[in-house]
């Protein structure tokens, strides 16, 4: 199925997103502009005019009037905040928290693990496709992906049981594989720009304090394992940093005699990255049994 024909054959529209003002750019239309070259400027190629087509609810190429506005639908960056999960982004953004997994696998993020605050998360834009007859995943596949072997992703994406959709059904169409050029994209916004900066900070000073917190450990400096982690935010840090820094931050807390304050590090660092584990070896048995009170589990129990 080639793309100008699926244009005529199926009714397709930008699905309703969690914040419409952020899916799409406005375009005044100027001489000699046409769709083709749009695309070609916005997204480097010519064949992606069909999803400013669908954005516009043109079913079929048309001179463009100069004067004229057309959306560009583009693919959005957001920066997670504090708090932010995987199926709570994937509910706002995607319609369906049940999406996370996929938006977890668009951005090459282990859905088992949380959301460091400052993270940025590319959120793909949505078209809906409306069968014209009987038609089959893997035909919808290769006209917008150009691969039928994007039909599993369909599925899923859509929680189908069945490869074919009849005429008159629709099905969502993630779009993540096309982006517009950084360039044309309007400026971040304060907040985020703050929390992508504070990222950047934190995960400087993480790998600053991490080498002597952990010589302070193995001295039996407690004190200063302790001041040195505490300088961390953990909710700006990636994953296994995060579960690094907590974990040792809650050891030097048991051998403290705090165990309210271990346990409460402990359960940050499970909450942070669920499968995390504490080696037995590494630690005494007072922190272990603290860590398996916070819930978490051993890498090498006896």
């Amino acid at each position: 199925m080639k793309r100008a024909l699926l244009a005529l054959a199926v009714c397709a529209l930008l699905a309703a997103p969690a914040r419409a003002d952020r899916d799409y750019l406005t375009y005044k239309v100027r001489p000699g502009d046409s769709l083709a070259l749009l695309a070609a400027e916005y997204y480097g190629d010519r064949n992606h005019a069909v999803f400013i087509m669908v954005a516009n609810k043109l079913d079929h190429p048309r001179p463009l009037k100069p004067g004229e506005k057309l959306r560009i639908p583009v693919s959005r960056t957001v920066t997670a905040a504090v708090g932010d999960t995987l199926e709570g982004l994937a509910q706002a953004y995607l319609g369906d928290k049940r999406r996370a997994p996929y938006l977890a696998e668009f951005n090459g993020v282990d859905p088992a693990d949380s959301l460091a605050a400052g993270a940025t998360l590319t959120i793909p834009f949505h078209v809906v496709h409306t069968a014209a007859g009987d038609e089959t995943l893997a035909a919808i596949a290769a006209a917008y992906f150009g691969d039928s072997k994007n039909a599993p992703l369909l599925r899923g994406y859509n929680f189908l049981d069945r490869d074919t959709l009849a005429a008159g059904e629709s099905i969502v169409i993630p779009i993540n594989h096309v982006k517009v050029r950084a360039s044309a994209m309007p400026p971040v916004d304060a907040e985020s720009k703050a929390r992508t900066q504070k990222r950047e900070q934190m995960m400087e000073l993480a790998s600053q304090v991490l080498p002597r917190a952990t010589d302070a450990w193995r001295a039996g400096a407690y004190g200063d394992v302790k001041r040195e982690l505490i300088a961390v935010d953990l909710d700006f840090v990636d994953t296994d940093r995060a579960a690094a820094l907590g974990q040792l931050l809650g050891a030097a807390y048991v051998a403290l005699d705090d165990e309210v304050s271990a346990r409460a590090s402990f359960q940050r660092v499970l909450e942070r990255r669920p499968r995390t584990t504490m080696s037995t070896y590494r630690y005494s048995p007072r922190i272990v049994a603290v860590w398996k009170k916070a819930g978490g589990q051993l890498a090498d129990a006896p």
